[in-house]
């Protein structure tokens, strides 16, 4: 490696390096149209071939002419640089195998339920996970980018991770920005949606989960209250099942038998309660309420997460740009010393 770092520093000289004597002197790289009209003398060496033979040796021009040889510019960035760019390569790997988690849970969620076969195909645009596939895409392609951009110095790469993070970061402001201008149709489409996730409960696996869950976490039943469970076919008062007039056992204030096994039949029979005494049993407030007052209490430290998150991206984009800047300047100045333009010129080891 050191000889070969010699090598490209002694070629470098060869043309860079000028003759004391000679201010004005030619390049030994010569177009080969015109080798022959500037031949010296058998037996007589020009000055400027003396200078070259003592500058650079090893090295001699000959007429075939190809870049092939040619070294290719070395990039030597700065310390802090250095440091920026296996930070960077650190940051997006970690990013990287989230991005590839979170994909990898998607397609096992559309494998283990099935959701891929011709029966069920139809249905696949409603499925949850399609958003943890959409979201570990979009996760892996900017990282992975970013990650063999940064540590490859790859100026493709990087301008495609810088692109893709702007536009990340407009779509982030934008969705924000609606967030917050249009609050009250936003909570009636999560109304809309969670009726349509109290319908389907029983029929679709993951619709179940997403209520379970919301519904032990944030201590709420239903939608706007514990008798939206009316909807469902299963836990409509007109079924003749088991399930008829209750609700799930997420909506129970003790939901689990023995602290471990969830008790199905907390909920039994419910809705024929009057509040007072359904209220011993199960919580009667909608989540769509409970959402809205836990958003406002999180408020800022949503926003905080939110700036955090934005931060990070642009502080990527500018040391991706950072370290385009270097190795664009770095490219610029070895063609600016002598690289050349067209490919005819090929160095050969004398002999």
């Amino acid at each position: 490696m050191g000889g070969r770092r010699f090598w490209h520093f002694q070629t470098w000289l060869c043309f860079t390096k000028k003759n004391p004597e000679e201010p004005n002197e030619r390049s030994r790289l010569i177009p080969k149209d015109n080798a022959d009209s500037q031949q010296v003398p058998d037996g007589e060496d020009s000055e400027e071939e003396q200078h070259s033979a003592y500058s650079c040796p090893e090295l001699v021009v000959t007429k075939s002419m190809s870049t092939k040889n040619w070294p290719r510019p070395m990039t030597h960035l700065p310390t802090l640089l250095v440091f920026i760019k296996y930070l960077m390569f650190i940051t997006n790997f970690v990013f990287s195998v989230v991005g590839f988690t979170i994909l990898g849970i998607g397609f096992w969620g559309l494998i283990d339920k099935q959701s891929l076969i011709s029966e069920k195909i139809g249905s696949l645009g409603t499925d949850p996970m399609l958003f943890f596939i959409l979201v570990g895409l979009v996760i892996c392609a900017l990282s992975v980018s970013g990650c063999v951009g940064f540590l490859r110095e790859n100026i493709c790469l990087l301008k495609l991770f810088s692109a893709g993070m702007c536009v990340l970061i407009v779509i982030q402001s934008v969705l924000a920005i609606a967030f917050l201008s249009f609050r009250e149709q936003i909570q009636d489409s999560v109304k809309q949606s969670m009726m349509v996730a109290l319908t389907r409960y029983q029929d679709d696996s993951d619709l179940r989960f997403i209520m379970d869950e919301i519904q032990l976490g944030m201590e709420c039943c239903g939608v706007q209250s514990y008798q939206d469970w009316g909807v469902n076919l299963y836990f409509n008062c007109s079924s003749a099942g088991v399930h008829s007039c209750g609700v799930p056992y997420s909506c129970c204030i003790d939901p689990l038998e023995n602290g471990t096994v969830p008790n199905s039949q907390c909920g039994f029979k419910v809705q024929e309660m009057g509040e007072t005494l359904a209220g011993s049993t199960v919580y009667l407030g909608g989540c769509v309420p409970q959402l809205s007052l836990w958003l406002s209490r999180r408020f800022w430290d949503i926003a905080s997460g939110f700036l955090l998150v934005t931060a990070i991206e642009l502080i990527n984009v500018s040391c991706a740009q950072r370290i385009l800047g270097e190795i664009m300047f770095g490219k610029n100045t070895m063609e600016g010393l002598g690289r050349p333009k067209h490919h005819e010129w090929t160095f050969t080891d004398q002999k």
